[in-house]
């Protein structure tokens, strides 16, 4: 038997001819993120002033998020299915570490054209991120491109399987990272120095994340687990905070007029590419043929429970086979390990694709409207407002 080579906790390989056999659909969004990355970095260098050094930024905070997220034991609630390069133990796949600047650039860099304060800006790039997540997280977790915890109640309240916490952290975190990247003033173009910008690596790194619990700790948490609000309501209250905020923010006419310079042509036909791509996912894709097979969520006993992390409530330490809700199965399996981590689960068909197509569908024209503000949408908003 050989002996695991030394480098195989960090980084390990699998064929991309398997992966493309069991989740094609997998392997298609892998390729749309390492076309989103290129896309995002080449803009950032054509354009110049500090957006290469968000780029860098925004990739080591999204590394960052990604590794406590695996070594905090309280917090390790989802699993990754397996990509053809993987790290930290086989939880890590490349791509993600390519989904935050994918998110984050993209949505800064249509936020600062139309933003002139801070505050306005780390909101505005906040819902720009969660209107880029929406069809990423629906379509995902359907296609079992990864799976959630089954018990936490951090993340029970959920609709089309994906927790409203996912939003909420999407929302939080993104603004956090706006918020110690940025100076005064939303601008991309100011002088900078050296020293300064490593300060800002820094802080924008290493100091994103503790502020995105923070948020989860003022606002969420007592409301959900003291007050036992649902996750989605309290998603729609940040929601509603974010769009008063904007608003009052946008009244005030100091500052730096928005620039308008900064061409968003290779962006926005990579976002009409994207949205495209999981719209078909919804139209015509099956879920029911994807295999994912690698670390999931352990199996074990059923009557064995662990505190939940932040709550005073608790949840099963293991996967119970006899007792999940989940949307996979064993379908496509002979046999279900009794105790295991790693093992085979199968996708299951859509029991209503029209739904997936109208919220798709849906989530693709607010994201058009946001992104691309046509004229004639300008000329109606004007008449109403």
């Amino acid at each position: 038997m050989n002996s695991p080579r030394f480098w195989e906790p960090f980084v390990s390989f699998n064929s991309i001819d398997t992966i493309w056999e069991n989740q094609p659909t997998y392997f298609v969004v892998q390729i749309l993120f390492f076309v989103g990355a290129i896309v995002s970095l080449t803009h950032a260098f054509i354009h110049k002033g500090r957006r290469p050094i968000l780029w860098v930024c925004i990739l080591c905070h999204g590394l960052v998020i990604e590794c406590v997220s695996y070594g905090v034991p309280e917090i390790d609630n989802f699993w990754h299915s397996q990509a053809p390069i993987m790290f930290l133990n086989q939880r890590l796949p490349v791509h993600i570490i390519l989904v935050y600047p994918v998110f984050y650039y993209t949505a800064i860099a249509i936020a600062c054209r139309r933003n002139t304060t801070k505050i306005g800006l780390m909101l505005s790039v906040g819902l720009n991120v969660l209107a880029i997540d929406l069809p990423y997280d629906i379509m995902g977790i359907k296609f079992i491109h990864w799976t959630w915890h089954d018990t936490d109640p951090n993340i029970r309240d959920r609709t089309f399987w994906v927790p409203w916490t996912s939003y909420y952290f999407h929302l939080t975190f993104s603004a956090s990272f706006v918020f110690w990247f940025f100076n005064k003033e939303a601008d991309l173009d100011e002088p900078t120095t050296i020293t300064k910008e490593t300060k800002t690596f820094l802080k924008s790194t290493f100091l994103s994340f503790p502020s995105g619990v923070l948020c989860f700790s003022v606002l969420y948490h007592p409301l959900h687990d003291s007050f036992h609000v649902s996750s989605q309501s309290i998603v729609l209250l940040l929601l509603a905070l974010y769009g008063i905020t904007i608003k009052i923010t946008d009244s005030f006419k100091y500052g730096k007029k928005p620039k308008k310079n900064d061409k968003l042509l290779i962006i926005h036909v990579y976002l009409i590419i994207y949205y495209t791509i999981f719209l078909l996912l919804a139209l015509v894709g099956k879920p029911e043929d994807e295999i994912s097979n690698g670390i999931h969520e352990e199996i074990g006993p059923c009557n064995i429970t662990v505190a939940a992390y932040g709550t005073d409530m608790t949840k099963r330490k293991y996967l119970c086979i006899q007792d999940y809700n989940e949307d996979f199965d064993f379908h496509c399996v002979k046999e279900i390990p009794a105790f295991s981590k790693i093992y085979t689960i199968c996708g299951t068909a859509f029991e209503n694709r029209a739904e997936y197509v109208i919220i798709i569908s849906t989530v693709t024209m607010v994201a058009f409207i946001q992104f691309y503000k046509p004229p004639i949408i300008n000329k109606i908003t004007k008449k109403l407002l």
